[in-house]
């Protein structure tokens, strides 16, 4: 036998399971601060898709017949993806870089680039070290706003 329940009822016991989302106090208030003031907040963005590199991705890339891209690096972030005409783009970074470090600071995980990109914030250089084919470079790139869903780039 079926019971029939109210609908008023029914949201009330789906909001019995909260969900809950932390970010670091640093952020929230500085999302709040940008709310206050401008009445919107810009994130940060450079432009790249960024995995942390294994042994095993290392090894698939270097194993991959076709491919043009040799990672030499043991450890640091694989760049997968650079969006056209994106910051990191515009100053030269490319698919399969390897971040070794950001404003000198060592980065160990795609989550750390994502910290460091938005600690640094709009308007400030960002450096950038990479390993390409074996070799060291160094960028300095300015993030910008991210843009919105209907401005694809």
């Amino acid at each position: 036998m079926f019971k029939l329940i109210p609908k008023e009822r029914l949201e009330l016991r789906f909001l019995n399971y909260r969900i809950g989302f932390a970010i670091p106090i640093d952020t929230a208030q500085r999302i709040a601060q940008e709310l206050i003031a401008d009445g919107k907040v810009e994130y940060p963005y450079l432009g790249l898709q960024t995995l942390t590199l294994s042994n095993v991705v290392k090894q698939k890339i270097n194993n991959y017949p076709n491919s043009n891209i040799r990672i030499v690096a043991d450890q640091g972030i694989l760049v997968v993806r650079v969006v056209p005409r994106s910051p990191a783009a515009r100053v030269g970074i490319r698919a399969g870089d390897v971040i070794q470090r950001i404003n000198n600071q060592p980065v160990k995980n795609a989550e750390e680039v994502q910290q460091a990109v938005e600690k640094n914030g709009l308007n400030n250089n960002l450096q950038i070290q990479v390993v390409r084919n074996g070799q060291n470079f160094e960028f300095t790139v300015q993030p910008e706003p991210l843009p919105s869903p209907t401005n694809n780039q």
